[in-house]
């Protein structure tokens, strides 16, 4: 794959004003940078509709305590609105008029002018998407830690929405991410891929992780497919025991097409459990990744390179991103959510070609 890194723009921080009801920006031109910063909020999940509508749920301190709070906004605003009456910790949409939430021990959809709730008697959703007639969660996923490595088994479930019923699907691999008709995971140990045939996951053939150690184990924490040529972007990590107790490792980047991939190997980020990965809507994908000292970096992997950067943030502050999401139909216009530390201040981040 012959990708190569090169530092951009978005690694240097922004000075952005804390003020209480929020600043709105427009995003600069091919860089991130912070489009509101609420010294109120902290922001834990995002969807963007097709039509442009940005979903952001989180929580509000106030006088009487911390509270649920749902946002929805453009490229330049955002205001507050009614949520499904709980609190919301993943989002999804297909449409404008079909948004899904999802809480602890209840769902909601968002019908373009009122929110329907249902119990969700399942496990904890992790991931939850709408890709074409389907909507699929994630549950109960487990994260890969260094320091319990040596008995690390992945886990997770996969759920999909037939009719009014959450079905629960057969899986041959351990899935942690999916995007298209793509699922990212692991099987018996070992970084994988399946592929949704309409009525069935089947798993597809990948090389060898480049890198072979003792007791290594490895998985995929999502993917991102590309509509227009189809490539497959995925992001993972391989571990090993490299010292008493303590395991050492890698991030993992695969690319390709459906029968052929390739491994590129990122030693210098370590291990990345929660890595997330988003199409850009230009051949490529955004990563979210741990940044040494803390907070987050992204990862962009382009046509021919890789580029790296952290999320920028106040002065004094650092930026962590919870969730990101991309509208594919504006051409890569992506946004991400989170907060800042020590502040805890709530951050949107904007992006824009």
């Amino acid at each position: 794959m012959g990708l190569l890194f090169r530092a951009t723009a978005a690694a240097v921080a922004f000075i952005v004003a804390a003020v209480p009801a929020a600043a709105h920006a427009v995003a600069p031109v091919n860089q991130w940078s912070v489009a509101r910063d609420d010294r109120r909020d902290s922001y834990d999940a995002l969807t963007v509709t097709p039509g442009g509508a940005v979903w952001v749920a989180g929580t509000r301190r106030g006088a009487k305590g911390t509270e649920s709070l749902l946002l929805k906004g453009d490229r330049s605003t955002f205001k507050r609105v009614a949520g499904p009456g709980f609190r919301v910790k993943r989002l999804a949409s297909a449409s404008d008029t079909r948004v899904w939430a999802f809480g602890a021990s209840r769902y909601g959809r968002w019908d373009g002018k009122r929110w329907q709730a249902k119990s969700w008697p399942y496990g904890r959703v992790d991931r939850a998407y709408s890709i074409g007639e389907n909507l699929w969660v994630v549950e109960n996923a487990n994260t890969f830690s260094a320091a319990k490595g040596a008995k690390w088994k992945a886990q997770s479930t996969l759920r999909r929405l037939v009719g009014s019923a959450w079905r629960k699907v057969a899986t041959p691999i351990v899935v942690k991410g999916l995007d298209g008709r793509w699922a990212a995971g692991s099987a018996r140990g070992k970084a994988a891929l399946a592929r949704w045939t309409g009525t069935a996951w089947h798993s597809v053939a990948l090389p060898a992780v480049p890198s072979a150690h003792p007791g290594q184990v490895s998985e995929l924490t999502d993917v991102a497919v590309d509509g227009e040529t189809g490539r497959v972007m995925a992001v993972g990590w391989a571990a090993w025991p490299c010292g008493r107790a303590s395991f050492c490792g890698e991030t993992l980047l695969l690319s390709g097409y459906l029968g052929g991939f390739e491994y590129e190997v990122r030693s210098e980020l370590g291990i990345q459990p929660r890595a997330q990965a988003e199409p850009d809507g230009r051949g490529g994908a955004w990563i979210v990744v741990n940044a040494k000292g803390g907070g987050s970096a992204f990862v962009h992997i382009v046509v021919d390179s890789v580029e790296t950067g952290v999320f920028p943030a106040p002065p004094k502050q650092k930026g962590t991103v919870r969730d990101l999401a991309v509208q594919l139909e504006s051409g890569g216009y992506g946004w991400a959510v989170g907060s800042a530390s020590p502040s805890r201040h709530g951050l949107i981040w904007a992006y824009r070609r």
